[in-house]
Order: structure tokens, then sequence, then C-alpha cells
């Protein structure tokens, strides 16, 4: 697998924090499930990623890769929201920034 040190640092962090909210709610099956395929759509999109295009902004009101994974890891260390939104808002928050890293992936070059 072909990840930057800073994009193995960040995955590790995620993970960190998705073991942590797990370990603090009753966490079933499914969300466990749910956490893993966030951390797996994550890590997928970082394989292959530079360490510039890594820490890349598109625009100066746009975060950069590394940016959109930090704030995920950093608001899930947040247990605030599970009161008022449950554990279903961390993994619904999770996929759509998942989903926000792949439109952020470099160009692929063209064959």
């Amino acid at each position: 697998m072909d990840l930057t040190p800073t994009a193995a640092r960040l995955l590790m962090d995620l993970e960190s924090s998705h073991q942590a909210l797990i370990d603090r709610t009753t966490a079933g099956e499914p969300e466990r499930l749910g956490f893993r395929a966030i951390y797996d759509a994550i890590e997928a999109a970082l394989i292959g990623v530079t360490e510039p295009d890594l820490l890349r902004a598109p625009s100066p009101e746009e975060w950069s890769m590394a940016e959109v994974v930090e704030h995920v890891a950093e608001h899930d260390r947040k247990y605030i929201e599970l009161v008022g939104q449950g554990l279903r808002h961390y993994l619904e928050h999770g996929l759509e920034h998942a989903m926000q890293l792949w439109r952020l992936r470099p160009d692929e070059p063209s064959a």
C-alpha cells in the first residue's frame, strides 16, 4: 500500500478516534462495521496520493485532504453530539467526508 507518512499518521489518529467512540457507546456490529467502512473508504482515497497533493487545498475556501481527515478524527473525539444526535450522526458525518476525499483526489492520468 502506497501511503505517505502523513497519510499513515492521519489514519492511525482516525482509527484511534473511532475506537474510542465505539468503546464509549453501546455500538453494535452494524455501527462497528460502519466505522470500519469509513476507515476503509478514507484509506483507499489516500492511497497513491503524494504529500504535496495531500496538503494542497483546492482553493482558499476548501480544506486539503489532510485537513478533511484531521477534521473527522477531531469531530469523532468530541462526544457532545452523542446526546442530541446519537451515534448515527458520526457515521453519516464520516461517510460524507469520505466522499469528499474522493472528490479531492488528484485527477488520474489519462490512459
